[in-house]
């Protein structure tokens, strides 16, 4: 077994002053950043429950870590950035400047699936809930 393959990982974003910028590789999450600010823009608010009511329920273990209300979207990737998202967290109060925002690479198949997903469903939210087009 190849122990050193567990353990790559890939880079899909990077932190600096608060902020997290994608990479362009990962342009879904450029899609889910601006489906999420628009749903808040509408309601204030995203409700864990609303979103699980949405997505589709293969991909609905990855809102486990979650709170209620869903305050950003690096928080939505949590499942598959544990460690670093976790980080960017709790020290979003006291700042580290820069630092990459990754998931493991034998999970990337996986985490596509549950962004395709999870872009769906903010804009099901958007249109069926809210009214709101998803249109750029």
């Amino acid at each position: 077994m190849d122990y050193r393959s567990q353990d790559a990982v890939t880079v899909i974003g990077e932190a600096s002053d608060f902020k997290i910028v994608w990479l362009e590789d990962f342009t879904i999450l450029n899609e889910i950043d601006s489906l999420f600010a628009k749903l808040i823009i509408a309601t204030g608010y995203l409700g864990k429950d609303a979103l699980l009511s949405a997505l589709e329920p293969k991909v609905c273990y990855c809102l486990d870590r979650c709170d209620i209300s869903i305050q950003s979207v690096s928080e939505l990737i949590e499942a598959f950035t544990f460690v670093d998202a976790t980080i960017f967290h709790n020290r979003q109060m006291h700042a580290s400047l820069h630092q990459k925002i990754t998931i493991q690479s034998d999970k990337s198949k996986e985490f596509m699936e549950y962004l395709s997903c999870l872009r769906n469903a903010l804009s099901k939210l958007l249109i069926t809930q809210y009214g709101v087009t998803t249109g750029s």
